[in-house]
């Protein structure tokens, strides 16, 4: 196999950490990089021996050298730089979190999809061997029964400024318009050892509805800036329940810095978890099983390196794979659902993000449809929305439109693992959502109508007994899809809204619209 031609997109110092391990790379080339700042650029590729200097990453996506790009820049552009590398024919590498949002991360799976191209999150803490062998016990029942899991990632930063540019005023962990806070840069690595531990102890990973938190609850302290500076997160995933902290305000030496893994015949515990270099299984006696020890040959990021080039080996020998088995499309996904919700439960929405659900088209202006067609009336905004899966569980999608302004809106998504009832709800939620960030429409009365009873009598009735009884429906069991039904509640409440149910598929020319939507949208994750 050729040597791997890099790009690296952004210059700062996660770049350079990863560049350091790329120059030992025996598969590599530090060829070109791509740096908004022009004289940082020159000085990265000065110091690690890169040819080519872009100020531009348009450009670098264009150099047809360019086989394989690193995604280093802030959280809020990776899904559109991944989106831009993958369209120009380029592998890709994309730093953590690999999106704000699960919905961008959808949005980057389908050019995944319509590229054949290669996207791999570089979550190092994947491809550590470390981390792996933690896997490898629980997996084979070294610790028993998986109870507990307790994991802690706490820094301490000021907001001062990292560089001497006015792109970056503040430290980028305080900037809400970075997508900054404790969460996606440091919080999404005991939830996703959490996750990964889950499944390393289920009966059948596969089952991708039992890996999901059955339970997701999470309270934080907000910076003045209005980005999170410490969570406390709780996750209940069958049996097991995690507790979880991060922080970007507070620290106290190795003491948060370390994961408890906890069976019901032992314990791992993990120092530094996230780049891991040493694990030791005790019994409940507290002797020491087993000690691992994998020191790093470089600084850690050597392993996701070439975890990558190998999959760039496999492509080339002809097998077009999308995605590395060490951590696949699917965890990711399940990862960024988690840490969407619990932004919802801390309130974090950045502000370019529209609390993920954008108006994504704009069609022609709505007309009286003979028949059973509704054209909003004047100070009031009629809506339409449907949802569904197939094999329920499997992929889904949901579609709505909103007639607003004499205008028609569409809005969609789905997601690769879901049911008809949780799509059903993403669909009210997301027009709802799109509503509540307009000023002027917020204000209007809201018509909503909607073919699934279960989301109209839902939040019509039977919400009140639920929460009434601490979320227990009437056979006293937890109500199913609580997470989403909180949202909408919320969204309720806000707004001046009025349910109706209308019968599915008999002709109704928005309905059948949102369902077309909807199956659109499922059918992007039926590969």
């Amino acid at each position: 196999m050729k040597k791997i031609n890099w790009g690296i997109v952004g210059a700062g110092r996660i770049a350079a950490s990863f560049t350091e391990a790329l120059k030992t790379s025996q598969d590599s080339v530090c060829y070109a990089v791509a740096s908004r700042n022009g004289q940082r650029g020159q000085e990265f590729a000065q110091k690690w021996g890169f040819t080519k200097v872009y100020t531009d990453y348009d450009s670098l996506f264009a150099d047809e050298a360019v086989d394989a790009v690193y995604i280093a820049t802030p959280h809020m552009n990776h899904a559109a730089l991944s989106i831009a590398a993958l369209k120009a024919g380029k592998a890709v590498l994309c730093e953590k979190a690999a999106t704000v949002n699960a919905r961008e991360l959808q949005d980057v799976y389908q050019v995944v999809s319509e590229t054949n191209g290669l996207y791999v999150e570089a979550l190092w803490t994947k491809f550590n061997p470390t981390f792996r062998k933690a896997l490898e016990w629980v997996s084979a029942g070294r610790i028993g029964k998986l109870k507990a899991i307790y994991a802690d990632f706490c820094i301490a930063r000021t907001a001062d400024p990292v560089y001497s540019d006015p792109e970056y005023p503040m430290n980028r962990l305080y900037d809400i318009n970075l997508a900054g806070g404790a969460l996606l840069d440091v919080g999404i690595y005991p939830v996703t050892a959490a996750l990964s531990l889950v499944e390393a102890a289920a009966l059948n990973p596969d089952d991708e509805k039992s890996l999901y938190p059955d339970k997701i609850e999470a309270v934080a302290r907000m910076t003045e800036t209005g980005v999170d500076a410490f969570d406390s997160i709780s996750l209940k995933i069958g049996d097991v329940v995690a507790n979880l902290t991060c922080s970007i305000d507070t620290e106290c030496g190795s003491v948060l810095k370390e994961a408890r893994i906890v069976g019901t015949e032992g314990t791992i515990i993990l120092p530094y978890f996230w780049m891991a270099q040493e694990a030791q299984l005790i019994s409940n006696q507290e002797s020491v099983v087993e000690d691992f020890s994998h020191p790093f040959a470089v600084n850690g990021y050597e392993y996701e390196i070439e975890e990558f080039c190998n999959c760039m080996k496999t492509r080339e020998a002809g097998l077009l794979i999308k995605e590395s088995m060490l951590h696949t499309h699917s965890q990711s996904l399940r990862v960024i659902r988690v840490l969407d919700a619990i932004r919802s439960k801390i309130g974090l929405v950045y502000p370019f993000e529209d609390s993920g659900y954008v108006i994504k088209e704009e069609t022609q202006s709505p007309v009286e449809v003979a028949g059973k067609g509704v054209r909003s009336k004047p100070n009031e905004i009629t809506v339409y929305t449907d949802g569904g899966c197939s094999g329920n569980p499997g992929p889904g999608g949901w579609g709505c439109v909103i007639l607003a302004d004499k205008v028609e809106y569409t809005v969609s998504g789905g997601e690769a693992l879901t049911t008809n009832n949780r799509m059903e709800l993403s669909a009210a939620i997301a027009a709802l959502s799109a509503i509540d960030q307009n000023p002027e429409w917020r204000k209007q009365a809201i018509t909503v109508h909607i073919d699934s009873q279960y989301v109209k009598n839902g939040i019509t009735s039977w919400i009140r007994s639920w929460k009434k009884n601490g979320w227990k429906n009437s056979e006293k069991q937890p109500v199913k899809n609580r997470d989403l039904w909180e949202i909408l509640d919320e969204l309720n409440a806000k707004l001046n809204v009025n349910w109706k149910w209308v019968k599915g598929h008999s002709g109704n020319k928005y309905n059948d619209l949102c369902d077309s939507l909807a199956t659109k949208e499922a059918a992007k994750y039926s590969r």
